[in-house]
């Protein structure tokens, strides 16, 4: 967010801060600011709580999210790398430009995100299958090797078909995409 833009968004949410809340609380928000900081990331920022199980092979996954299409190169090339089951909120970052993978990356590390996984990418899908009718999702977080080429996951939609793609690392991913991130 630019300087003018955040400066706005400030103010405008001190307007926009209710007058009677309780002191005691107000109080408690002052002396722990990280819980406030959390509370307000919470109330921003669009949370997508996910369950990653391990157990299940890859293509158990990908089952699980029903796709109109799959790339068959997919359940040949990748396969399940966790244990157990894991609990975690990711968010969809937009970098409101074309970026490219490795720019991506470094903008998601200087932001405090580790790019969400192969994993995640078909937990989200999952849980949330109608997301990937409003933009692309690519989770940067898994890269494998086919060809010579480094590929990764992403969910689109075509003519309202949900597809889960392989695509090449090295794109510049359009304005309108969005990654799947997790806050380390």
């Amino acid at each position: 967010m630019e300087t003018n833009q955040f400066a706005e968004f400030v103010s405008a949410v001190v307007r926009s801060l209710p007058r009677d809340l309780n002191p005691t609380m107000a109080q408690g928000w002052i002396q722990n600011q990280g819980a406030l900081t959390n509370a307000l990331r919470k109330a921003l920022v669009a949370m997508y709580h996910l369950v990653v199980d391990y157990a299940q092979s890859l293509q158990q996954m990908i089952a699980a999210g029903h796709y109109d299409w799959v790339n068959s190169d997919i359940e040949k090339n990748f396969s399940v790398q966790g244990n157990g089951r894991v609990e975690l909120d990711a968010e969809l970052i937009h970098f409101n430009r074309s970026i490219g993978s490795d720019e991506a990356l470094k903008e998601l590390e200087r932001l405090g995100y580790r790019a969400g996984t192969a994993e995640e990418l078909l937990a989200f899908g999952a849980a949330n299958p109608e997301k990937q009718r409003e933009f692309p999702i690519v989770a940067l977080g898994t890269v494998r090797h086919l060809d010579g080429d480094r590929r990764v996951l992403f969910l689109w939609s075509v003519r309202l078909r949900r597809n889960l793609i392989l695509s090449w690392f090295v794109n510049d991913w359009s304005d309108y995409c969005r990654f799947l991130a997790v806050r380390k």
